[in-house]
């Protein structure tokens, strides 16, 4: 018995010096300490949850509902619909870019080869984020609101997109559903605050082409001006590392910071990956170059090895664009101004036509 205690006291050492050990090269390498295992779970543990599968027969699409047991439960995104799993042609345009979720990691990390991703930032795309509204104004305990999220306690100092704020005010919301669209709801009214609003999302995929079409409709019904602004982070995925995908724009593109070296490159409207993206690397730069059309508001980001591809356009202008990506994602992530006084709507709409070989 004594021997068999020795050697279980060995090897709980021994395994305590283990994860000590990748502790601390973790933190020699500047890279987190791996989340628990106990709280890691694969992607594939999203399919099944609230969802509507639409299709016209040419693209297919899961839109993932909001609420309790949804998909997305953070702070960050809109809540009101996440669209994953778009098919075209066998081409899985949104597929998820990590392989597991984990409540304990902070944004996302790299391990043995895979992507762990937190609560916060764990959807597919397209997905929406809007702008913190009355953060700096809340002080430490007040509220804010996030459009799509609701009315949020400020606990923290700074705001941090991938912090989960508490909730204090989800709001209403609903949904309804064709073979071809999901139309979701979301109504807020804070007398606290003084903020309120009507949210329509409607996403819908058009008869007879490969397209889809995400409409909103949003309307201040509160007290107070409502001042943000909402992109998609199109998490895009076209081939792993992006090797051979190029981003061509209607204008000149300027991007504020060099990309990692050798990995990209910007050639007048167009910037374009030269070799896979490692894994541990980003791409990553603020955008600038655009004008005030809406016609700026057309991007077209293709595989062109593979022929497929996506143009991505809005009927609004731009107000700034960030691009990031990593080895299993690109993402695209173009900014709508939005301004409201009590009582104004405001109305836009994103595009998005898929293409494969021969047709971009």
């Amino acid at each position: 018995m004594a021997s068999r205690k020795s050697n279980f006291t060995a090897l709980a050492m021994g395994s305590a010096a283990i994860l000590i050990s990748g502790m601390m090269l973790a933190q020699a390498q500047n890279q987190p300490a791996p989340p628990p295992a106990s709280s890691v779970s694969p992607a594939s543990a999203l399919d099944n949850l609230p969802h509507h599968d639409i299709s016209n027969g040419i693209v297919t699409a899961k839109v993932y509902l909001p609420g309790e047991g949804g998909l997305y439960r953070g702070t960050r995104f809109d809540r009101t619909g996440v669209v994953a799993q778009a098919t075209y042609k066998g081409h899985n345009f949104g597929q998820y870019w990590f392989s597991s979720t984990s409540p304990a990691v902070h944004d996302f990390i790299w391990q043995n080869g895979q992507v762990t991703v937190s609560t916060a930032s764990g959807a597919a795309g397209p997905v929406e984020e809007f702008t913190t509204i009355g953060y700096d104004e809340a002080g430490a305990g007040g509220k804010f609101l996030k459009i799509g999220v609701g009315i949020l306690t400020r606990d923290a100092a700074a705001y941090d997109f991938v912090h989960t704020y508490p909730v204090v005010n989800e709001g209403k919301r609903s949904a309804s559903a064709t073979k071809t669209s999901v139309r979701l709801t979301h109504d807020l009214s804070d007398k606290d605050t003084g903020y309120g609003y009507s949210y329509v999302k409607t996403v819908r995929l058009v008869p007879g082409k490969p397209q889809m079409v995400i409409e909103h409709v949003l309307k201040n019904t509160g007290t107070k001006p409502i001042e943000t602004a909402v992109y998609c982070h199109n998490f895009l995925t076209l081939g792993t590392g992006n090797e051979n995908v190029a981003i061509t724009a209607p204008f000149n593109i300027i991007a504020a910071k060099p990309f990692t070296p050798g990995a990209a490159e910007v050639s007048g409207k167009t910037i374009r990956y030269l070799r896979a993206v490692k894994e541990g690397e980003s791409v990553t730069s603020p955008i600038s170059g655009f004008g005030g059309s809406a016609s700026d508001y057309d991007f077209k980001v293709t595989n062109t090895k593979t022929g497929f591809g996506q143009r991505i356009r809005a009927d609004q202008p731009l107000s700034r664009i960030n691009f990031w990506s990593i080895r299993t994602n690109v993402s695209w992530e173009p900014y709508i101004a939005i301004s409201l006084k009590p009582g104004e709507t405001k109305r836009w709409t994103y595009t998005y036509d898929y293409f494969g070989p021969g047709e971009g």
